[in-house]
This record gives C-alpha cells, sequence and structure tokens, in this order.
C-alpha cells in the first residue's frame, strides 16, 4: 500500500514541474511596470483636503489650547497656598514652634 495520499501520477508530475527550467522576466519588463506605475498616479486625481470647521488641524489647534491653558491653570494652583483655617500671624507661628521644641527637648516618659 501506499502510505503517501496522493497518487504516483500527481507525485510524477511534481517532480516534472519541480525540476522543469523555469525562464526569467524580459529585461524591459521592469520598465514596463514603472512607466504603468506613473502613468497611474499621474491620472490618480489628488484627495481633497477637507476644510472649514471640520479639519483635523482645527480640532488638533483647540486640543492644544485647551491642554495648555489646563496646565497653566494647574501650575498657578499648585503654587497657592490654600487652608480651611484663618491665616496665621507670624507672631503665633513662631508660638507654636517655641512650644513644639519645648516638648521635643523634654524627656520620654513610659505610659502608665
Amino acid at each position: 500500500m501506499n502510505p503517501d495520499p496522493m497518487s504516483e501520477e500527481l507525485i510524477e508530475l511534481e517532480k516534472r514541474l519541480r525540476f522543469r527550467p523555469v525562464e526569467g522576466q524580459p529585461p524591459e519588463l521592469r520598465q514596463r511596470v514603472l512607466n504603468a506605475v506613473a502613468d497611474a498616479v499621474a491620472q490618480t486625481p489628488a484627495p481633497a483636503v477637507p476644510a472649514g470647521r471640520w479639519d483635523i488641524r482645527y480640532w488638533a489647534a483647540v486640543a492644544a489650547v485647551v491642554f495648555v491653558i489646563l496646565n497653566l491653570s494647574m501650575i498657578s494652583a499648585s503654587q497657592t497656598e490654600f487652608s480651611a483655617g484663618p491665616a496665621v500671624s507670624p507672631d503665633q507661628l513662631k508660638a507654636e514652634i517655641q512650644t513644639l521644641r519645648q516638648l521635643e527637648s523634654q524627656p520620654e516618659r513610659p505610659f502608665k
């Protein structure tokens, strides 16, 4: 029995096709193809560029402006100090710092 599912005739045909001489392309084929492509490109009209308010460049510019404005507002907000309580006077701040230093200088005692 033949373990190969192809018949002997198909195997022989495949061998003959595999080893047959292959002719090369004619030398003028490359130039003909290049000329045909150049003619096709020359005859193809350029795609129309959409204009008006739906132009992609317009929306890209709008997005860039919004991005810059948001960044500037975030930068200015990060430099502003927000506090829920009233502003602290410099004298009060000095007194609080002095109290903290006194507390830190005291020896630690164990909890009872």
